[in-house]
């Protein structure tokens, strides 16, 4: 979803710091002011971008997109894969058309619901978000819920909202150019104006290089294989 460039370096630039105790400081810091989310999905995903280093990263670029994450839906027979076919058309895709939930309890603050799905393989950076959700958890806590399918999104302006409850269908709107959820927190209800914000995952299952760790609480980073308690978890030998 990034388009602006910030000023600025992020939060996760210039990690060549002197003291061992510094770096650990600013990693408390960073995790003990994050937004506790839940997953958007249901079933196992992966994590394309994520992280706050623009290495894993490439939201960092972004001051109001710091610590952005973008989901891919896999399937397949190892549950690795991220399409099925040629990859010829949106359908291949295995995230596109999936239900994207509420990761958190709030109001809704807007919602754009009207932009075009792209064909494979082209963006609209005009419109960095796309179809997309923003939710309000407190004065400085906005979620945004981005590339959703044109005429998906169920909810509107006002509507109150719980954690899994559907917002809309996984789509290709806005800066993207394969089926995929963006989710990012931010201090401010505009796209792309105010400073992006670290979350967490509460209650997760990840695969990390082929270990699992089951019920935990971790910020995401890019490379990780996510999903929720639903029981689908990792692909038989």
């Amino acid at each position: 979803m990034e388009k602006e460039r910030a000023d600025g370096r992020g939060p996760g630039v210039g990690m060549e710091v002197n003291c061992a105790g510094k770096w650990i400081w600013r990693t408390v810091a960073l995790i003990m002011d994050a937004l506790e989310c839940r997953l958007p999905f249901r079933g196992r995903w992966f994590v394309v971008q994520g992280g706050d280093t623009p290495h894993v990263n490439q939201h960092m670029a972004v001051r109001a997109q710091w610590f952005a994450i973008d989901f891919m839906k896999v399937g397949g027979p190892g549950q690795r894969a991220l399409f099925q076919g040629n990859r010829t058309w949106l359908e291949d895709f295995f995230s596109w058309c999936e239900p994207v939930l509420a990761p958190v309890d709030g109001t809704v603050e807007s919602t754009t619901d009207y932009f075009p799905d792209n064909p494979l393989g082209t963006k609209d950076p005009g419109h960095p978000a796309g179809n997309h959700v923003v939710i309000a958890v407190a004065p400085d806590r906005y979620v945004f819920i981005a590339h959703l399918q044109k005429g998906s999104i169920k909810v509107n302006r006002g509507d109150r909202v719980a954690v899994g409850q559907q917002l809309g269908l996984c789509g290709n709107s806005g800066n993207s150019d394969c089926p995929h959820i963006h989710m990012h927190a931010q201090n401010t209800p505009t796209v792309n104006q105010g400073r992006g914000q670290n979350m967490i995952f509460k209650g997760i299952h990840v695969e990390l290089t082929g270990q699992v760790f089951e019920n935990v609480d971790w910020p995401l980073i890019r490379g990780l294989f996510v999903w929720g308690r639903e029981g689908v978890g990792v692909p038989q030998a």
